[in-house]
């Protein structure tokens, strides 16, 4: 919120220098739209940046999701280009996020009703109900798994923790209250550590982009010369480098965890319309299903900037929860949602010495990158943002409220606290975000929940009782060193120096944590079979070549062609043309037959590694290997694939005798006898009848023909021709 004073404070120190500076000089009100929420034209300028049009003005506002800043915009410039048009960074977007996270166990949280998914209202307790006289019971898989999930954000698990009731009244909520734990809870002050959010797309760009400048910057840089012809300074960076120094290089990023408390989920609510006589009725219904299910809320401090920065955010306590095993994190389906807390600060004031330009704006974000855990001066009322259900509704709905406080904050109508959720659309030149957001409830009166603790629940205490260990053993500290499995980060740091793996492939691999455990299930088989099968071949081979060459091979079948079959099997029957759109797997359509991971492949590491031996030895070609791991995905669930390769006939042929044979009778067969011809006469185009008997040869083999070998053998036969 735009204060009416007349002076601002410094935010680069958290107003501890008490600079004053003049007031950013606001447009009259009447060049600017005064309700963002009609809907004056949001454009889409470039990826990753977007404008708003004023209806009476020349005046644009545009933001920009990798930074967070809203920028004003020359309207009257001609050029296209969306960083030549910005005229000053205004604001700095603010951002808090809050994820509820559905616990991945087989009952509710205070009753044993099952939580699988079927038809409405068949899994309920008289309990979730809110039936008289039933009283809860507290499942500990709940528990083990928030503390699991506790662990894994680096968050400080208590010993002791409360259970208390919120009130509130909504349909979907049966008891009138929920039992969460909102000032005693599980864990607290957590830290998670990521990278701002790429989409696919922008990472080749990068990549494309760093190819092409490869070495050629250092060599530029060496050849610099100052104006008297002495060498320039190798420490001192140019302008444009140190723009893409800063732009490029950014450290990760911090996001303290406020807390993580167990609680109680909601009904589902689902809203159906009937047009009769020309009246459209609208109904909802509620599925009492997913009443009662065990939830982890886990609330952020305010400590992100940006769209990117929260969709990173989001997607990485995603893969810590998914990797722990405590939550699918199926947003799709509503087992991981998410609310935005967002909120503007004014920053125009300290660039008032400065030429506004990008290179300023970075050096201003990376010094005030260590002042996160204090909230900048004069920032606004935070407006929450409910139930976003995807990565790409997460970006869209801070872009829209950056923009429409902003825009609100410029005409001196600050917004106020409210409840806002995000409505999706079809993306059209109306709405280039693919939605908007729109009020749901204000905040302007304090909600009083009444809270107080929950007299049916004692506290919950973490101890063998509650988690199953022995406390004549093991401590609670022990018992979680022991029951949370590797970090992400552990396990990527170990599969670069362990398995020489390229950075690309271990993201693809980290992303699914069961593929961890498959890839190193199948290196170990692969090793142990690959070493039997060479000590039963008569060449010498270079045995420590073939075994190093094994992870990397794993790796590359696990991810392209294993995770190719389980992506086709996921969509197979269903309508994929919308779903395969996508930026990531995350924003499918939730009718797929499974989640997209390894864990539902049908073929194990056992099998895979067995594959990669025999294709290592020489035994069979890649393209018998491709088909063998198709037999094994959908035909055959049991077979190994030496017996699948026995039984189809797969085997190479490396017979030096038998390869020369086969040759022989295709280069002298008189079907070819036209071709021999050619290659009699010689001149330039005998590749092209060395390259036809090539063809023939491994059609009269059915692929079956050593590759290299084949070719040593069709050499030896024309060279005696």
């Amino acid at each position: 919120m735009m204060r009416k004073s007349t002076s601002y404070v410094c935010i680069r120190c958290s107003g501890s220098c008490l600079s004053v500076l003049s007031r950013l000089r606001s447009p009259p009100i009447s060049d600017w739209t005064s309700k963002f929420s009609s809907r004056a034209a949001l454009k889409s300028s470039s990826p990753g940046l977007l404008r708003f049009d004023a209806s009476r003005s020349d005046a644009q506002l545009s933001y920009d999701r990798d930074t967070g800043i809203v920028w004003q915009i020359d309207a009257g410039s001609g050029s296209e280009s969306s960083r030549s048009r910005r005229i000053r960074p205004l604001y700095q977007t603010i951002i808090g996020i809050e994820i509820h996270a559905q616990l991945a166990i087989p009952t509710k949280l205070f009753s044993s009703a099952p939580t699988s998914s079927t038809s409405a209202n068949l899994h309920v307790h008289p309990f979730d109900l809110a039936y008289p006289g039933t009283l809860p019971s507290l499942s500990h898989s709940a528990v083990r798994a928030a503390v699991l999930s506790a662990s894994a954000l680096n968050c400080t698990v208590h010993k002791t923790s409360r259970f208390e009731r919120k009130h509130y009244f909504y349909p979907d909520l049966p008891l009138g209250y929920q039992i969460t734990q909102q000032r005693w809870p599980l864990g607290s002050e957590g830290l998670v550590e990521f990278d701002s959010w790429t989409s696919p797309q922008q990472m080749k760009q990068k990549q494309v982009e760093q190819s092409k400048r490869g070495g050629g910057d250092k060599k530029r840089r060496r050849g610099n010369k100052t104006r008297d012809g002495a060498n320039a300074d190798s420490n001192q960076l140019q302008p444009d480098e140190e723009f893409s120094t800063i732009n490029e290089k950014q450290e990760p990023v911090q996001l303290r965890i406020e807390r993580i408390q167990l609680e109680q989920d909601t009904g589902k609510t689902t809203t159906h319309s009937v047009t009769n006589n020309n009246t459209k009725i609208y109904t909802s219904r509620i599925d009492y299903n997913r009443a009662g299910c065990a939830l982890i809320e886990i609330v952020s401090h305010p400590d992100l900037r940006s769209a990117h920065e929260a969709a990173g955010a989001v997607e990485t306590i995603r893969r810590l929860l998914r990797h722990v095993g405590s939550c699918d994190g199926r947003m799709e389906n509503g087992s991981l949602r998410c609310d935005l807390n967002v909120s503007i600060a004014p920053i125009a004031h300290c660039f008032e010495d400065s030429n506004n330009s990008e290179l300023d704006v970075l050096r201003y974000l990376k010094e005030t990158r260590c002042h996160r855990t204090s909230l900048p001066y004069d920032t606004g009322h935070r407006v929450e943002v409910k139930n976003l259900n995807s990565l790409r509704q997460i970006i869209a709905a801070t872009e829209y409220e950056a923009l429409r406080q902003s825009a609100s904050s410029i005409c001196n109508n600050p917004t106020g606290r409210e409840t806002r959720t995000f409505l999706v659309k079809p993306v059209s030149s109306k709405y280039p975000l693919g939605g908007e957001t729109f009020c749901i409830r204000s905040k302007g009166d304090a909600v009083d929940y009444r809270f107080m603790p929950e007299p049916d629940l004692p506290p919950l205490v973490l101890d063998g009782t509650t988690l199953g260990y022995d406390d004549e053993v093991q401590s609670l500290e022990e018992y979680i060193c022991d029951v949370v499995p590797e970090s992400i980060e552990e396990a990527a740091a170990r599969l670069s120096k362990d398995y020489k793996l390229s950075d690309e492939v271990i993201r693809v691999i980290t992303g699914d944590p069961p593929a961890i455990a498959l890839l190193d299930e199948s290196v170990n088989i692969a090793k142990k079979e690959l070493s039997i099968l060479m000590s039963h071949f008569d060449e010498k081979m270079p045995m420590e070549d073939k075994i190093d060459s094994i992870p990397t091979l794993t790796a590359n079948w696990l991810c392209n062609d294993l995770f190719a079959l389980v992506k086709r099997s996921a969509l197979e029957g269903k309508d994929d043309s919308s779903a395969l759109g996508g930026t990531n797997d995350d924003e499918l359509s939730s009718t797929l037959n499974h989640p997209i991971s390894v864990e539902y492949s049908t073929v194990d590491g056992k099998r895979l590694g067995s594959l990669i031996a025999m294709l290592i030895h020489g035994s069979i070609t890649t393209s018998m290997a491709k088909k063998i791991l198709s037999i094994m995905y959908k035909d055959d669930l049991f077979s190994t694939p030496q017996e699948i390769a026995e039984v189809n006939k797969y085997q190479v042929i490396s017979d030096m005798n038998a390869l020369v044979e086969l040759c022989e009778s295709v280069v002298f067969d008189p079907k070819n006898a036209s071709q021999l011809e050619q290659y009699k006469l010689g001149g330039k185009n005998v590749w092209k009848i060395e390259k036809y008997f090539v063809g023939k040869i491994m059609e009269q083999s059915r692929g079956n023909a050593h590759p290299e070998k084949m070719k040593e053998a069709l050499s030896m036969v024309l060279g005696r021709i």
